[in-house]
């Protein structure tokens, strides 16, 4: 049956789907100045469902890819906008509704209405959007990604080659030093974890080796150091055969897998249950004596955050010892905070700073309505909180004079229901004023998850 998306959160205010796009469109800067040092684009992908939706709507895993992208060139700026063009979308758009039911109620369309996508899930690359190698991809969970044109149309599907069909995770990550990127993928048969190396020019150096863990298990996330690809396998198996198609089962307890880069060995950590969504950051400490300490740091959740949930949440450090296969946790912060992220150029090594989008009290499940700024050194935490509105994810995007930790901007997009702004936040002084606010052409919906692409990149 179709849903009624007018009794939905996440389909109506600030989330509400938007059906035009814009080619580039100048930017008003309505507060401060935009940096001279601000060069390159921000693109930002989410759920922008295109068709009210079959059957159920669950936020953030449903919805049409939309690509939201803002080009900043030394004191311009301009927007543009485009749905990620999926053959799904295209049989959709033929028969002028929603074919596929959501993710918690499948459903195919008929052969009459949708002959050519027989047997096929629908696409849905609204998650991420990375560049490695000269490429923009759109990420799906667990899926084949969409390559983007830098002006937003869409190329189709990528296979890197042929070599991994199946796709690859929504948070794949780029070790700045190698140039690789490191991915992974859940899928639900057999076998059900594999990972991957994509290399600095793009081709597939190791293509789906797999994991062992015994059932389909969502995850969202992952974090690399320069040794371990860092996998958190908590308990939300997948079950297609009852109503509950994920579900938490917290008597399973959560597994870290070290996953050796090298291909070498994968060392399992056992720990009580809890869920991560998303990880800042991990490193690596030796100490004296040679023995390696994991570091990882990430917002936790006391279970699956999906729907009506009691779930509660903190920031938190995990200490792993691969030797001994046991790990610690410390927390960073009691306050609810997600959409953590570093300076891209410090993923895998030490990092002092961190950013998220946080907030002190429960506002809506996915809402926050502040960005906060993490001194590891020092344990401190500075924020930007504009009044009566709502953030998104804190993206780092580096001066292009300085390449100092601090020497960047931290820009987010701030929502109400009606309009939509972008405030650039200097990275050293998140709790200061804002370096330059933008107001948007038009309202962009909340989103999820998006990437800074320098100039020349």
């Amino acid at each position: 049956m179709p849903y009624d998306p007018t009794d939905d959160p996440y389909l109506t205010g600030a989330f509400a789907p938007t059906q035009s796009e814009l080619d580039a469109t100048p930017v008003e800067v309505v507060a401060g100045t935009l940096p001279e040092d601000l060069r390159g684009t921000y693109y930002r992908n989410g759920p922008n469902a295109r068709f009210p939706p079959l059957g159920s709507y669950t936020y953030p895993l449903d919805g049409d890819g939309m690509i939201h992208a803002l080009r900043f060139d030394g004191g311009r700026v301009t927007y543009a906008n485009r749905y990620v063009r999926t053959p799904s979308m295209a049989a959709e758009e033929r028969a002028g509704r929603a074919l596929w039911g959501g993710v918690m109620t499948p459903f195919a369309p008929k052969p009459e209405e949708a002959p050519e996508m027989q047997g096929q899930f629908k696409d849905l690359p609204d998650v991420n959007i990375v560049h490695h190698a000269g490429r923009l991809l759109a990420l799906a969970e667990g899926a084949r990604p969409f390559e983007m044109t830098p002006e937003l149309a869409t190329a189709g599907p990528y296979y890197f080659d042929g070599k991994l069909p199946q796709g690859i995770c929504a948070h794949p990550k780029v070790d700045p030093l190698t140039g690789e990127m490191i991915a992974f993928r859940y899928a639900f048969e057999k076998p059900f974890l594999t990972w991957s190396t994509i290399g600095r020019d793009g081709s597939v150096t190791r293509a789906d080796q797999p994991i062992d863990v015994d059932a389909a298990y969502m995850i969202h996330d992952c974090a690399i150091t320069h040794s371990y690809l860092v996998l958190f396998v908590c308990p939300a198996p997948f079950d297609f055969t009852s109503q509950d198609v994920l579900r938490w089962a917290p008597e399973l307890g959560t597994r870290i897998a070290l996953v050796s880069r090298d291909g070498s060995a994968v060392t399992w950590v056992k720990a009580d249950a809890f869920w991560v969504w998303h990880f800042v950051n991990a490193f690596e400490e030796v100490d004296a004596n040679g023995a390696t300490t994991v570091v990882v740091d990430y917002p936790v959740w006391s279970a699956l955050a999906m729907g009506p949930s009691t779930a509660t949440g903190h920031i938190a450090r995990a200490r792993i010892d691969p030797a001994q296969r046991r790990a610690t946790f410390d927390t960073i912060d009691e306050r609810m905070a997600e959409f953590p992220r570093v300076d891209d150029r410090r993923i895998g090594t030490p990092h002092r700073y961190f950013y998220c989008a946080g907030k002190d009290e429960e506002i809506g499940r996915g809402v926050f309505d502040r960005i906060r700024r993490y001194d590891t050194s020092t344990g401190e935490s500075v924020e930007y909180a504009p009044e009566g509105r709502r953030v998104g994810e804190p993206v780092f995007a580096p001066s292009s004079h300085d390449p100092g930790e601090e020497a960047g901007y931290i820009l987010t997009y701030v929502f109400s229901d009606d309009t939509t702004e972008v405030a650039v936040l200097r990275a050293a002084d998140v709790g200061g004023d804002p370096a330059c606010v933008l107001r948007m052409p038009r309202r962009v919906p909340m989103g999820l998850h998006g990437c800074w692409v320098p100039s020349g990149s």
